[in-house]
């Protein structure tokens, strides 16, 4: 039997079409997937859609497809106002994990900020031409792995760039089918190691070899644990 996962899935883009099926796949997903793109024909060399698709909300596409019968799809943009109209509207439901698989910067920040209000997980996905990242994170971890820290360009820039991109975004190129895939797969992990079969974490039951991110350039993947951002600090 499939473990159950309340989540929040924001991006239903080039990542989303590669992990959704996986994670369909590993867990019993109930909640929301958030988006609003539609398809564009210049979408497919990199993101996984029928062409029957094109038109349509990217949202509707993948939950269609994948036949998730308790995801439900939003068809918005996550801006400065969705965090405030999600809690007016969907009050009862308590997410697990905040998935956000976008790009741009001022989305991430609003998913950082409910993972603080739900007091619930968050995983951030990127990538960009040809390096793919993952990274998780939760309230009870502590402020100094919160991504808003480790990384303050989520915080202070208002771009579409990748995580720990400066100048302009590299999504002026198109991302590599592969890097995609590979993010997705970072991110599957993370979350099934947090997930799987152990639920959420007290405090006292981390140990520190925990895996918080992977980093890849396709070629070598870089894991990061809760060890090493401790000796950091």
């Amino acid at each position: 039997m499939k473990p159950k996962l309340n989540a929040i899935i924001v991006g239903a883009g080039g990542v989303a079409s590669y992990m959704l099926p996986a994670l369909n796949n590993s867990f019993d997903l109930h909640g929301y997937l958030v988006d609003g793109d539609k398809l564009e024909k210049h979408n497919l060399d990199r993101q996984i859609f029928s062409n029957r698709d094109i038109g349509n909300y990217k949202v509707d596409g993948l939950i269609k497809h994948h036949r998730i019968k308790n995801l439900k799809g939003l068809a918005t943009y996550v801006d400065a106002g969705f965090e405030l109209d999600f809690k007016q509207n969907c009050s009862d439901f308590n997410p697990d994990i905040i998935i956000t698989l976008v790009d741009n910067h001022p989305a991430r920040l609003v998913c950082c900020q409910m993972a603080e209000f739900f007091n619930c997980g968050l995983i951030i996905a990127a990538n960009e031409y040809s390096t793919s990242q993952a990274m998780y994170w939760h309230p009870v971890l502590g402020d100094s792995l919160m991504p808003t820290i480790r990384y303050p360009e989520i915080e202070t820039i208002q771009s579409g760039s990748p995580i720990n991109c400066t100048g302009d975004a590299l999504e002026s190129d198109p991302q590599l089918a592969i890097a995609n895939s590979m993010s997705a797969s970072l991110a599957n992990y993370l979350i099934w190691l947090w997930y799987g079969d152990k639920g959420s974490y007290d405090i006292k039951d981390l140990k520190g070899f925990e895996v918080i991110e992977y980093q890849s350039t396709i070629s070598r993947t870089q894991t990061i644990t809760l060890n090493d951002t401790a000796s950091k600090n």
